[in-house]
């Protein structure tokens, strides 16, 4: 399960993880000082809320002892292989590409962008990553695993 760019083959950097924990005080601060205290490079944090349950979707190396420690603190945990691609600003080019990932029955599990000039730099979680890649790269798109590009990251 890796992109290939200019005949190279690029394999999966970076782990979208998704924590989920009741909506109490403080465990938005447990989690970031466990991200320090085990030296996670974590990027993009969103942290959202639904019903009384507290979200949190974070870029980081795949890591089994954050993940072990994770599990231990009681946080409900998922993974996610994620990759990036660019495309042109517009909202059609979007759509192209949700339409296109729904005809072939991949869903799209989330979906961060960011607007740079006349592109966007999307970075993108599926549930059928190596067939996402494969169609990407038919519409005329580069997708590529390795994400962690400090000019380039979200």
């Amino acid at each position: 399960m890796t992109a290939t760019r200019g005949g190279e083959m690029r394999k999966p950097l970076m782990t979208q993880y998704n924590v989920e924990f009741s909506n109490e005080p403080g465990l938005h601060e447990k989690l970031t000082r466990l991200l320090i205290n085990e030296k996670i490079d974590f990027q993009s944090m969103i942290t959202s809320q639904v019903g009384g349950r507290t979200l949190i979707q974070f870029l980081a190396p795949k890591d089994q002892a954050l993940r072990d420690q994770l599990d231990k603190m009681g946080i409900t945990v998922r993974e996610e292989l994620i990759f990036r691609l660019e495309m042109p600003h517009h909202h059609w080019e979007l759509h192209k590409l949700a339409k296109s990932l729904a005809d072939k029955n991949i869903n799209i599990i989330s979906l961060y962008s960011v607007v740079d000039g006349d592109n966007m730099r999307i970075v993108l979680a599926v549930d059928q990553p190596a067939n996402a890649v494969a169609l990407i790269e038919k519409l005329g798109y580069d997708p590529d695993y390795s994400i962690y590009d400090r000019e380039a990251i979200i």
